[in-house]
């Protein structure tokens, strides 16, 4: 008799102890999202050129010009990079190169062209990232037109 009454003691013990804390809600995580770094002007001119060379090569693949023209890869030589050692010396002539061979691309008048001068920039593209930052080439080899 005693075990009975101490096992209904310390489950009446437990019940109260139980029913006084008041039920917390649970409200779910509003919209978070993660605070990420922002890129380096230089970065986030090289972002803008793969998805404006990503819809060129859609628009070719399709038989239709790209008349697409971005400003903001002009000032991609006095731009600043991610870290220091992935613009070195020689990216001056590579970026120059590329705004020539960019400025084909808009020069042409037939989608044969346009093709041309854009496989030129995937060249150029993979050139210079094989000396400053290899990172992306496996993504920028996906650019070239077939």
């Amino acid at each position: 008799m005693r075990k009975i009454l101490t096992l209904l003691f310390i489950l009446g013990l437990v019940i109260l102890a139980s029913c006084g804390e008041p039920e917390q809600e649970m409200t779910p995580k509003q919209n978070w999202t993660p605070k990420l770094d922002q890129p380096s002007e230089l970065a986030q001119i090289m972002r803008d050129i793969q998805e404006e060379a990503t819809n060129r090569k859609n628009s070719l693949e399709q038989g239709q010009l790209d008349p697409t023209l971005s400003e903001t890869l002009f000032s991609m030589i006095t731009a600043q990079p991610t870290k220091p050692h992935m613009k070195g010396e020689g990216f001056e002539p590579y970026a120059k190169s590329f705004i020539g061979i960019y400025n084909q691309i808009h020069g042409a008048e037939e989608v044969g062209v346009q093709i041309q001068a854009h496989n030129n920039m995937v060249d150029a593209c993979i050139a210079c990232h094989t000396q400053f930052c290899d990172g992306p080439i496996s993504r920028i080899e996906k650019l070239y037109v077939r």
